[in-house]
């Protein structure tokens, strides 16, 4: 599977669009409906962030949408009182800022279900990744990270690291307009694309490393294929997945001492490891494989890596630099 399939993703605004406008006159429907539709009842959420959110116009039917049991919910335009009137007016029966959904509710929703293809990109990219043991520690790691400003951009930032010394020797960032949402899971159709602009353009000067720190899962997902994943295997790169929360897995947290670290276990597999990196935070980091490398090699490489923050330095200076420039 080439770079190229990978990062081809659907326009899931313009989609939702066209599954809102489906729902007729004195119907409702749900945030987990259009989910579903969408393909993947974790976009729920999602899809309630746009429905408050999108390019609204006159004649938008965006006020059919409810939440969760028929609960009205906000509205775009004028609040929930507007929202209800609108709803009264095409004869739908508001009571207790709620709607009967066994009355009012419409569910059949015609869709390709975006969702559940990418999710078979995903399976489907299991077969390239492996997962090697390496000893040979790099003299430079690289990080990378997405930050989000207003106005649909991303700035992604590539920073290069020594290891002994944790010292920054190199670093860039570019901006580029970023247009599928944030969706649990479902993080590398967003990222990728941008990422890989961006190791195009470390590549070219020259400074690509050796393994590559990302900020987001590797294996430690639902599907074992998370963004350092995907990028590893798109980059033909040994990546590290180093995200700030569990993603899915069992770990015991408690008690957890200064620089220790616990397995990570997901369907009875070693999927990565917490770490507690420092006295400044009791909250353990989660580390895991993307690509080319192990679970031990990934927590050494992060271990080398750390200089007293919560983060390995690569992952540090790629946040801050990415940050500085939204």
């Amino acid at each position: 599977m080439d770079s190229a399939a990978i990062c081809k993703v659907p326009d899931l605004g313009r989609l939702l669009h066209a599954l809102i406008a489906q729902v007729p006159a004195g119907r409702v429907t749900t945030c987990g409906a259009l989910a579903e539709a969408l393909g993947s009842p974790v976009a729920a959420r999602w899809v309630g962030q746009f429905t408050l959110e999108h390019d609204h116009a006159a004649g938008c039917p965006c006020h059919r949408v409810v939440r969760a049991e028929g609960k009205i919910g906000p509205y775009i335009d004028g609040g929930i009182d507007v929202k209800i009137r609108r709803l009264a007016a095409e004869g739908i029966d508001v009571r207790a800022d709620a709607v009967d959904l066994t009355r009012y509710g419409f569910d059949a929703l015609v869709s390709d279900r975006p969702l559940e293809e990418l999710r078979r990109v995903q399976e489907a990219l299991l077969e390239k990744v492996s997962l090697r043991p390496r000893r040979r520690m790099p003299k430079l790691v690289g990080g990378v990270d997405v930050s989000y400003p207003r106005g649909g951009e991303g700035v992604a930032a590539y920073a290069l690291v020594e290891t002994h010394s944790g010292r920054l020797i190199w670093s860039t960032t570019i901006r580029r307009p970023v247009k599928f949402p944030y969706i649990t899971s479902y993080l590398a159709f967003r990222e990728l694309p941008i990422l890989l602009e961006l190791l195009a353009e470390v590549r070219a000067a020259g400074r690509i490393s050796p393994v590559l720190l990302v900020d987001g899962s590797g294996i430690l997902h639902q599907r074992h294929a998370g963004i350092a994943t995907h990028l590893g295997v798109a980059a033909s790169l040994p990546t590290i997945g180093v995200t700030k929360k569990l993603l899915c897995g069992q770990v015991e947290l408690d008690g957890m001492g200064v620089e220790e670290s616990r397995p990570v276990v997901y369907d009875d597999r070693l999927i990565g490891v917490a770490l507690r990196t420092g006295q400044r935070s009791r909250r353990p980091i989660f580390v895991s494989p993307g690509h080319l490398l192990d679970v031990v090699f990934a927590e050494r490489v992060v271990r080398r890596l750390l200089r007293g923050r919560r983060l390995p330095e690569p992952l540090y200076w790629a946040d801050r630099l990415s940050r500085r420039e939204t």
